[in-house]
Order: structure tokens, then C-alpha cells, then sequence
């Protein structure tokens, strides 16, 4: 239960608002008061009534809890979030994913106190910042495989990526914003590198790209780039394309990967895909970069991408079994499981609804549902009855 004396935070529902994509006029319509009075309820100039506070919960879908639970002082700054989609996302969606990144930032906090992660692992490399034209290919290589080495992974398709990802220490989680479509982003959290991807994505191989572009940026960008750099156009577009090589590089490593290249037939292509879990498209923007074929040779593929209408929906997209976070989900059974915390405990002190854990923690649907132990009476065993 909240204790009486506690007092709301106002910046705690100006966090709801934003996460859920609402302008204070939005919010305000929705419960039935003023602009003015969100205005005064998110600057703790006035303090919503219980009433107003449990409308506002709500609309908003947060138990009310989340109102009076304490802002976290952040000790280390964070990164620049690397957003794929800055460009055509609605500043709407960017500003509820950085205040969705911030609460699973929370819950990840709070089950630190309990559990371990692992301990990140990741190398040091020194980033060659060349202005606004991209680094060349060669450097984009050296910083795929020295991770590689780093990792153990040698120059072998890599089988589950989320798993090598997680196991050295990269918090990854899955969000839904339905506000506008993003891609995966990127952010270093408190010396803690963290990847969310998004719930569009329904295809392994499209799910692999996307975390290997954001280990891109973390690995090469975090320490160089700020908010405002990303600003530039121009800045955001040298990023974007060497973290796409980089994803390239890391998937499709040049020395294996060109050995498997030996045929122009989409077919052939479709056969990599099944041994390197990447994209045809992927591996066809890979040998372009490589020079493995000829621009005539990419020229047909491509030409045999766009007849069988391969673009959008790739053969084996379907059969590929999609790969899922689960260190976080593994914290949440475990607590569970031992009797450490209840359902009811994680939402409560949490400040997340049921649903909502279940999503950023990728926990199986209804992990968290509360069971109703109304029923007390039972009938006797012992009794026959006619």
C-alpha cells in the first residue's frame, strides 16, 4: 500500500505523458481538466487529487505507484541515443523512447539488487574520426574482427547473437512505442550499454542486422558523438552508414564469407542465407562493399531481388526461429520462483504494470498476472453426495 504521507512526483507524470506519446493538451482532455492544471501537476506546482491521480494512472497505464516512486540520481551521464530512424520518426516517438529507455533502465536497477548480469565485456578500440565523410572499409573490418577475436568467435557464421550479446554483458530488451515505426536504438546507461529493439521487426535476420548495427555505434561512437551532434544531418548519415558496414563486417566476416560467394543464382544466395543468418539483401550489399562481384554480377541479383519480390519478404523468414533476450526475463523467474518477490511486489515497486514488465523483460504473457486466491471453501472428500 502508499503510504499517506508520500507525496507524488511531478516529474513522474510528465515521464508517463511523454512515454506514452501525449502532449499535456491530450492528457488533460482525456482525464477531464485543464492544460494548465497537467502544466502545475508536472512542475509540483499544484499536486493532483487521488481521483485525478487514479484517472491519470489510468489513461496512462501505470499503476499509480510509479507517481511516487523516487527520481534516481544519476551518478555517470549517458550516451547519445543512436536512433536509426531520426529523420522520419515524430519527435513524439523519440522523446517516449528516451523516457521508455530510463524506466527499463529502472527495472533494470532494481533487479540488480538481487541478481548478477553478467559483467560486460567489451574491447576498447580507438575511432578514427575522419569529419564528416565516413571511415574507409579497411578500418570498418579491423573494428568487425577485433570484436570477433575478442568474443571468440573467429571468422564462423554466428548461431544465436543475442546470446554471445547478452553473455558479455549488453542489456538487451524489445519495445513498443505505437506511436511511429523505429528501429532498433542504442545507449551507454550508467557505464551499461544497452540495445532496444523494435517490435516491428518479425524476422530473425532483420533482428540480428539491427543488433550488430547498434553494437556498431556503441563500440565506435559512445565516446566521440554527443545529442547534439546527431543533429547534423550530415554527422547522422556518416554514422548510420559506417554502423551499417560494421554490421556487415561483424555478420559476414570477408575472408569466410567470400569463400562462400561462388554463384550469382539468388538460389545460392537463398542457401547462404540458411548458413550465415543474414539477409540475401545483406549479403548482396556485403559483396558490393567486398568487391567479390561485379557491378554487373550485383546488378542481377539485385534485378532477381526485385522479380520474385524478395525486397520486403525474403525466402526463410518464416523458418528461421526468432532469437529473444532472456537475461532479464531469467531475473524476473528466478526472484519468482526462489520467493524472493511476488508478482504483485515487482509491479508495485517497479512502478510498471504486469503487461508492461512482461514486454520490456520478454517474460512469457501473463508471468506476472495476479492469482485470485478469493476462493476458501472446498467441498469434503470424504463426503459422497447424490
Amino acid at each position: 500500500m502508499i503510504d499517506n504521507e508520500k507525496k507524488v512526483i511531478p516529474y513522474r507524470i510528465k515521464q508517463a505523458r511523454v512515454s506514452r506519446g501525449l502532449s499535456m493538451v491530450e492528457l488533460s482532455e482525456l482525464v477531464s481538466v485543464s492544460k494548465q492544471a497537467i502544466s502545475q501537476y508536472e512542475m509540483g506546482k499544484n499536486a493532483p487529487s487521488k481521483a485525478i491521480l487514479n484517472a491519470i494512472a489510468t489513461v496512462l497505464k501505470y499503476p499509480v505507484s510509479f507517481f511516487y516512486k523516487p527520481v534516481p540520481v544519476n551518478e555517470n551521464a549517458s550516451s547519445a541515443v543512436f536512433f536509426r530512424s531520426r529523420k522520419t520518426a515524430k519527435v513524439k516517438a523519440l522523446n517516449a523512447a528516451r523516457e521508455k529507455i530510463e524506466i527499463f533502465r529502472e527495472i533494470n536497477d532494481y533487479l540488480e539488487q538481487y541478481v548478477d548480469f553478467p559483467i560486460l565485456d567489451l574491447p576498447k578500440i580507438t575511432y578514427e574520426d575522419d569529419g564528416i565523410n565516413p571511415i574507409d572499409n579497411e578500418q570498418i573490418e579491423k573494428y568487425a574482427m577485433t570484436l570477433r577475436e575478442h568474443w571468440g568467435l573467429g571468422s564462423r557464421p554466428i548461431d544465436n547473437l543475442i546470446n554471445i550479446v547478452q553473455k558479455n554483458g549488453i542489456m538487451v530488451s524489445k519495445m513498443q512505442l505505437r506511436l511511429n515505426k523505429l528501429d532498433a536504438f542504442s545507449v551507454w546507461f550508467d557505464n551499461k550499454p544497452f540495445i532496444f529493439l523494435s517490435s516491428d521487426k518479425d524476422t530473425n535476420v532483420r533482428i540480428r542486422f539491427d543488433i550488430a548495427h547498434e553494437i556498431g555505434h556503441l563500440l565506435m561512437h559512445a565516446d566521440y558523438y554527443s545529442e547534439e551532434d546527431l543533429k547534423n544531418a550530415a554527422i547522422h548519415e556518416k554514422l548510420e552508414n559506417e554502423a551499417d558496414r560494421f554490421a556487415g563486417a561483424f555478420l559476414l566476416p570477408r575472408e569466410s564469407f567470400s569463400k562462400d560467394v561462388f554463384s550469382t543464382s539468388i538460389d545460392h544466395f537463398i542457401q547462404m542465407k540458411a548458413k550465415w543468418k543474414a539477409s540475401i539483401g545483406c549479403m548482396i550489399y556485403r559483396c558490393d562493399t567486398l568487391g567479390t562481384l561485379s557491378p554487373n554480377q550485383i546488378k542481377y541479383l539485385k534485378d532477381q531481388m526485385t522479380t520474385r519480390v524478395y525486397w520486403r519478404k525474403e525466402p526463410l523468414d518464416k523458418e528461421m526461429p526468432i532469437e529473444k533476450p532472456f537475461a532479464h526475463k531469467q531475473a524476473i523467474v528466478l526472484l519468482l520462483d526462489n520467493k524472493i518477490v511476488t508478482p504483485g511486489q515487482l509491479v508495485e515497486e517497479t512502478g510498471c504494470s504486469a503487461e508492461e514488465l512482461e514486454q520490456y523483460c520478454f517474460l512469457d504473457k501473463g508471468t506476472l498476472a495476479t492469482k485470485n486466491d478469493s476462493k476458501i471453501i472446498a467441498l469434503k472428500a470424504s463426503k459422497n453426495f447424490v
